[in-house]
């Protein structure tokens, strides 16, 4: 009994023995796999890294431009608004851009950009012709006020020789009759890229001055003039100009004050010089980028009782928010000096020029400043529809959008002798719907009210801004 009582313990110590040799060794096992595991690890790392790393296809290159479906239209005249070059890479953000340039035109209603998906490509640009040639019909809303309208005749050429020239002829009778005969090329002399502008014109145009008018019956001007500009394209957004022109004026009833000569008839030449800056996307209701110009002319010249200096300048911001989302901004002045400033070069709100608020409301002075703010919301995103009922291929195709807006508005008049900003200057603030139909037309419902809460619906044809 004592042998088998001597021996258990013996067993029992050569089990714990031998226990703790399997967990020595188990240990011993467990450290390999984790070494093994942690060499393992970069390896693995750099495998899956290499899985991770697949051929990625390289961004297209531009290597060259075919355009499509300019039947009358030359390819210059439509390369020429493209960023793009050949040797860049193909961006959709410049693509979308190049679009909205080529259709500011306003030779087409429909421009698309593509390309095939392949290292190097063409880009194939396709347009849809407008019309260009064609009788118009004149229906003119005077100054913005859908109680006075113009009818008349006329005949242009939105695209002469295929080169984007301009060329109108026409007149309508009314509540300001006119005839005019103008013509425009935006790009003479081949490299020198120059444009020019020519004008003649007579119109009759009712008194905007209500200290001028007195208590008896409005009086008339009348208006006679030639202008010719010349200027030269440094880029597609850049460009610079300078004009010569000569006017007739003559009151209808000749009161003092009237004119700067005593007979009522003043006559003068202005020569003057500008420059201007155009990144817009589309000129009928931009969304993206900056339009700005400036410009001084010398108001009499040589002959007549006229002597004066305008000067002039407008900046217009379209910055997008979020898609077609977008803030629009204005500010812009017109200033004059000299010792004789016509009546007739004063400067109004409430015609051609209006604040949302004080719509109709006139304001006369020889200074102007104004400053104005919209957010254009998408509603309808400008869309393509194709009309193939229309018998005229040139207007199947519509381009059509929907905007909502909230807008605030200001701005003042003052004389020389004033300061500009010795009262509050009047503003309005409010929201509308703004229809985007074809050929460039816009049509906007505003609902607006002024400082007093009181408010105002107003039907306008044109973007705001």
């Amino acid at each position: 009994m004592r042998n088998m009582h001597a021996t258990i313990p013996d067993v029992a110590f050569e089990s714990r023995k031998s226990d703790r040799m399997q967990t020595k060794k188990s240990g011993y096992v467990r450290i390999h796999i984790l070494c093994l595991f942690f060499l393992a690890l970069p390896l693995a790392a750099q495998e899956l890294g290499e899985r991770e790393r697949l051929p990625i296809p390289p961004t297209p290159v531009i290597d060259g431009f075919a355009v499509m479906g300019n039947e009358t239209t030359k390819p210059e005249i439509i390369l020429r608004e493209l960023s793009l070059r050949v040797g860049d890479t193909i961006d959709i953000a410049e693509i979308e851009y190049a679009k909205s340039r080529i259709y500011s035109l306003g030779l087409f209603n429909r421009v698309d950009i593509t390309w095939p998906p392949l290292d190097s490509t063409i880009l194939l640009i396709e347009v849809d012709e407008r019309w260009y040639l064609y009788p118009v019909i004149i229906t003119d809303i005077v100054d913005r006020d859908w109680n006075k309208w113009n009818f008349g005749l006329g005949v242009k050429h939105d695209n002469l020789r295929g080169r984007n020239e301009r060329l109108f002829a026409g007149g309508a009778i009314g509540f300001n009759p006119w005839a005019s005969v103008s013509y425009a090329n935006p790009w003479v002399m081949g490299d020198e890229a120059l444009f020019t502008e020519s004008s003649l014109g007579y119109s009759s145009i009712e008194n905007k001055s209500r200290a001028l008018q007195g208590e008896g019956p409005n009086f008339r001007e009348i208006h006679i003039a030639g202008f010719q500009t010349v200027g030269k394209r440094l880029s597609p957004y850049h460009s610079i100009w300078m004009n010569l022109g000569y006017a007739y004026v003559q009151v209808t009833e000749n009161q003092q004050g009237r004119t700067i000569a005593p007979e009522g008839i003043d006559r003068y030449v202005s020569i003057g010089m500008g420059a201007r800056h155009d990144t817009r996307n589309l000129t009928e209701y931009p969304t993206s980028g900056v339009f700005g110009a400036v410009s001084i002319s010398k108001v009499g010249v040589g002959i007549g009782a006229v002597d004066m200096l305008s000067y002039s300048g407008d900046i217009r911001v379209y910055a997008p928010l979020y898609g077609e989302l977008s803030l629009a901004l204005r500010a812009f002045t017109r200033l004059s000096s000299g010792p004789a400033v016509p009546p007739y070069r004063h400067n109004f709100f409430g015609f051609s020029e209006r604040i949302r608020g004080h719509f109709r409301t006139e304001r006369e002075g020889e200074n102007i400043a104004g400053a104005f703010a919209e957010l254009r919301i998408p509603i309808v995103p400008r869309i393509y529809v194709f009309v193939p009922e229309v018998p005229v291929r040139q207007f199947r195709t519509w381009k059509l959008g929907l905007y909502g807006a909230l807008f605030f508005d200001t701005g003042t008049v003052w004389n020389k002798r004033h300061r500009p900003f010795a009262q509050v200057p009047p503003r309005g603030y409010g929201a509308g719907l703004h229809f985007l139909f074809p050929y460039g037309t816009v049509l906007r419902i505003d609902r607006a009210w002024d400082e007093q809460q009181r408010g105002e619906w107003i039907l306008d044809i044109g973007a705001s801004f």
